[in-house]
C-alpha cells in the first residue's frame, strides 16, 4: 500500500496482485492536521465575534431631534476609532444653518458627544468623502448658505476642500472652483454633495447641479476642469423612475467602481450603479432596502464603508429623513451588508 498525503487531501493508493493480474485502487481521505484545526477554530471565533458585534449595533445612531437634525453622513475608521462626520441642521429665528459635526466611537454602539468643526455663515455641510493623499486627510465639503426666510440654499452654493495631518485639527476649506459649475449641460452654477476619489493617476470630483451627477477632475488637487463639460454622469433619464439624484459615494469592488446615491423622490430610496472608468454607468437601479420605521421619507444619503476585513462586512452609514418635522429633518442610521446588495438593518434578520 501507498499512501500520499497532502497537507489537507490524502490520496490512497492501494496496489494488489490477483493470479498474476496487478489491480489498484484510488481513494480519496482527508487528513486535517492540528494546525489546521485551529485555524479553523480561530476563524470560527472571530466570525463568532463578529455577528456578536453586529447583534450589539441600534438605530438611530445619533438623534437630535427636535434641536439639531443630522444628515448627510460620512463614515471613517482610523487605528481603532470610528469617525462620523455630518450636517447638523439647527433652526434659528431667521432660518435654517448648516454646521459640520462630528462624533466618534470605538464599537459603532458607544457614541461621544457631537464635536462641532464648522460653524460659518456659508453653512459648511454634506461631507463626501475622505481620503489620505500625501500623509494628510483631505475631506471634500460644500458650502451651503441658506438665505434669510429661505428653506433651500442658494445658487452660490460650491464645492470645497479641508485638510488635516491628525484628524483632529483642520485647515481652513478651500474651494475646488469658486465659479461654480461651468459644464455646459447645466443651468446652474450650483455645485453640492462633492465626492472625491482617486483614480488612474488623478482626482475625480463628483457633484450634483440641476438634480444630475457631474463629473471634475484634477492632477493636484489644486487646479480642476469639467471631465465631461457636455454631459452629465448621470441625469434623471438614467434612474428607473426618472426622479434625480444627490449624494453620491463610490466604493471599490474588486475591479469595479460601485456608486451610491440618494433619488431626489418621495420615500427617498437608496441607488446603486457600476463602472469601471468613472465615466460610463451601468446596472443603475435602485436596491430592496430595509423599511426605516423611525424615518417617515425613508433611507438617503448613503455612505459605504469596506469592513470586510474587520468586521466580515460593508458598512452603510446614512440619515433617515423625517420630512414630517420639518424640510430638514434627519436622523442618523446603521446598516451593513455581506455583498453591497442585501443589507440588514441592526436587529434584522442577515
Amino acid at each position: 500500500m501507498i499512501s500520499l498525503c497532502l497537507k489537507k487531501y490524502g490520496i490512497i493508493s492501494v496496489v494488489f496482485m490477483i493470479s498474476g493480474t496487478l489491480y489498484f485502487t484510488v481513494g480519496l481521505s482527508i487528513v486535517i492536521s492540528a494546525e489546521d484545526a485551529a485555524t479553523d477554530a480561530v476563524q470560527s471565533g472571530q466570525q463568532d465575534a463578529r455577528s456578536a458585534t453586529i447583534k450589539t449595533w441600534h438605530n438611530p445612531i445619533l438623534d437630535l431631534d427636535p434641536t439639531v437634525s443630522a444628515r448627510d453622513p460620512l463614515l471613517l475608521e482610523h487605528e481603532g476609532l470610528y469617525h462620523c462626520y455630518y450636517t447638523a441642521v439647527e433652526e434659528t429665528s431667521s432660518g435654517y444653518r448648516l454646521n459640520l459635526d462630528e462624533i466618534r466611537s470605538k464599537d459603532l454602539l458607544h457614541w461621544s458627544a457631537p464635536r462641532r468643526l464648522l460653524c460659518d455663515p456659508l453653512g459648511f455641510s454634506s461631507p463626501g468623502s475622505i481620503i489620505r493623499y500625501r500623509n494628510r486627510w483631505i475631506m471634500a465639503l460644500q458650502s451651503y448658505p441658506i438665505p434669510p426666510g429661505e428653506t433651500y440654499g442658494s445658487e452660490a452654493a460650491r464645492l470645497w476642500l479641508m485638510e488635516s495631518a491628525d484628524l483632529e485639527t483642520w485647515d481652513v476649506p478651500r474651494p475646488i472652483k469658486p465659479e461654480g459649475c461651468t459644464a455646459r449641460w447645466a443651468k446652474s452654477r450650483r455645485q453640492i454633495d462633492p465626492c472625491v476619489v482617486e483614480h488612474d493617476g488623478k482626482f475625480w470630483c463628483f457633484y450634483k447641479t440641476d438634480g444630475q451627477i457631474g463629473l471634475l477632475m484634477s492632477d493636484d488637487l489644486y487646479q480642476w476642469e469639467e471631465a465631461l463639460p457636455d454631459r452629465p454622469v448621470l441625469s434623471s433619464k438614467d434612474t428607473p423612475d426618472h426622479a434625480g439624484m444627490e449624494n453620491v459615494c463610490l466604493v471599490r469592488d474588486g475591479g469595479a467602481w460601485v456608486m451610491f446615491f440618494s433619488p431626489t423622490r418621495k420615500g427617498r430610496g437608496i441607488g446603486v450603479a457600476r463602472s469601471d472608468n468613472l465615466l460610463d454607468w451601468s446596472e443603475i437601479r435602485y436596491q430592496d432596502f430595509p423599511e426605516v420605521t423611525w424615518a417617515d421619507n425613508g433611507p438617503t444619503a448613503p455612505m459605504v464603508l469596506d469592513r470586510k476585513a474587520h468586521l466580515g462586512c460593508w458598512l452603510m452609514v446614512f440619515h433617515g429623513d423625517r420630512v414630517a418635522r420639518n424640510a430638514h429633518g434627519g436622523a442618523l442610521g446603521l446598516a451593513w451588508s455581506r455583498d453591497l446588495t442585501h443589507w440588514v438593518l441592526p436587529g434584522g434578520k442577515s
